[in-house]
């Protein structure tokens, strides 16, 4: 079969997949399409003329009420035939297509499947654009099963795929999730030192990405945290504040992108030209905030409780003054929650509890985010200082549970040990074992690769 032979067929079969879909929901072709999309482009996609992008599968999905992976021809769909090398086009497809299924089940929240098809596809031998593609995506699955020896193995095995190749942006990538993998295990010391080199690489990159730059000061202020090096953590925390201050707004932030993707494009990097264009377009039907901002605030709080505290009250207080009625809900929370810890940190409960309580109210239609857990924790805090012990063991165990859901170990042990310690101090002996274990159990799994 010639190659536009079987870029048809796939084609096709996702297009057959979308009309039947359709079809069963008795939507014409214009109620599916608008208003992100024109008629024209969902019918060339039920002929097989064109192949949807990931993003438009997502949304597609969405209205027709299916998984995203639905849309995706499974390998035994796409009809492989037995004995071909696995070095053809028809492959290459084939690759392509489980590789972005595999990308899907990450996003979705279900990093198991991902692992699974990874584990599989792993068996054929992948072309080397694939491969690397491959080893980020299984290190990324393993990251988010707590898998750590998996996923060290795996980000090794795409280091040597990197060297051979000398790619700069790919390597850029692995060695960014390599420190976050790090961080994931407790080694501090040697996440900073790798996310400090993504940094020097990337403010010699052409062309530079502001929100990768803020991304990776974001995790180094983290880093500095952690090794209690508070003037560190505030500066590369201020510093990832700058720069998304400088962005700006909504609008903002599309035409960064756009400029990102045609900077790309320019380059010949057309695939990342294609995801920054893809991430413009997301942006003009968002409507959730990003919650990057907010917990900058939260951990720039942190930080100054840390190291000035006399700063914190101006501080933030100026920023919601100043800011009033530009700041997203999310960022409000974070930095009312902030504020809630210094007034409980300074024995005024009743003004914390004003705080923490607003912070919830703006912080809670987001779901469960570092914001609300931290709200419902510092609640938990000002209710055991004001000897409300049942409803503080109520915002404990929500604020636990969410932290649990984001995955975010080294916050759940904490949090879990300063819970066992409050609990002990009320002499409930047994209920403070069970959260020291858990802490213990929490550390004990992250430092398994150590």
């Amino acid at each position: 079969m010639s190659t536009d032979q079987s870029n048809s067929k796939l084609g096709q079969s996702v297009g057959a997949k979308i009309r039947a879909a359709r079809q069963a929901k008795k939507y014409t072709q214009s109620q599916l399409a608008l208003p992100d999309f024109s008629v024209s482009y969902i019918s060339a996609i039920e002929r097989g003329q064109i192949h949807p992008s990931l993003r438009a599968l997502e949304i597609l999905a969405k209205r027709l009420g299916l998984p995203s992976t639905d849309l995706i021809p499974s390998h035994a769909q796409s009809e492989v035939t037995p004995g071909i090398a696995m070095n053809n086009a028809r492959d290459d497809e084939v690759f392509e297509l489980e590789l972005l299924e595999a990308h899907i089940y990450i996003l979705q929240g279900v990093a198991e499947k991902a692992v699974t098809l990874l584990t599989k596809l792993a068996a054929n031998k992948l072309p080397g654009s694939y491969l690397i593609q491959h080893h980020y995506l299984l290190a990324w699955a393993y990251l988010l099963t707590s898998q750590w020896q998996e996923c060290m193995n795996t980000l090794a095995k795409a280091e040597l795929v990197l060297n051979e190749k000398n790619d700069t942006t790919n390597s850029l990538h692995i060695h960014n999730l390599m420190g976050i993998a790090y961080a994931a295990i407790g080694d501090y010391s040697r996440a900073l030192q790798t996310h400090q080199q993504c940094l020097t690489l990337v403010d010699r990159m052409k062309p530079q990405d502001p929100f990768f730059q803020c991304q990776l000061y974001y995790q180094l202020g983290q880093h500095y945290t952690h090794l209690n090096d508070n003037d560190s953590a505030l500066e590369a925390f201020q510093q990832a504040l700058t720069i998304i201050e400088r962005l700006g707004g909504q609008e903002h932030l599309q035409m960064s992108y756009c400029d990102i993707a045609l900077q790309y494009a320019a380059a010949a990097e057309y695939q990342l030209a294609s995801i920054s264009f893809y991430k413009c377009m997301e942006l003009q039907r968002q409507r959730v905030p990003l919650t990057l901002k907010s917990e900058l605030y939260h951990y720039l709080g942190q930080a100054l409780l840390k190291s000035d505290q006399e700063k914190v009250q101006p501080y933030l207080e100026s920023i919601l003054q100043q800011n009033d009625n530009k700041l997203d809900t999310l960022t409000q929370a974070s930095i009312l929650t902030n504020l809630a810890e210094w007034h409980l940190l300074n024995h005024q409960l009743s003004k914390a509890e004003q705080y923490v309580e607003k912070a919830f109210e703006l912080a809670q239609p987001s779901g469960a985010t570092l914001i609300a857990s931290d709200a419902q924790i510092i609640w938990g805090r000002i209710d055991y200082a004001q000897a409300h012990y049942e409803q503080g063991d109520q915002h404990f165990a929500l604020g636990l549970s969410m932290l649990e859901k984001l995955n975010m170990l080294a916050e759940q042990s904490d949090y879990s040990a300063l819970y066992a310690q409050l609990l002990d101090e009320q002499g409930k002996t047994k209920d403070a074992l069970k959260y020291y274990k858990r802490a213990y159990e929490i550390q004990r799994r992250a430092g398994e690769y150590n």
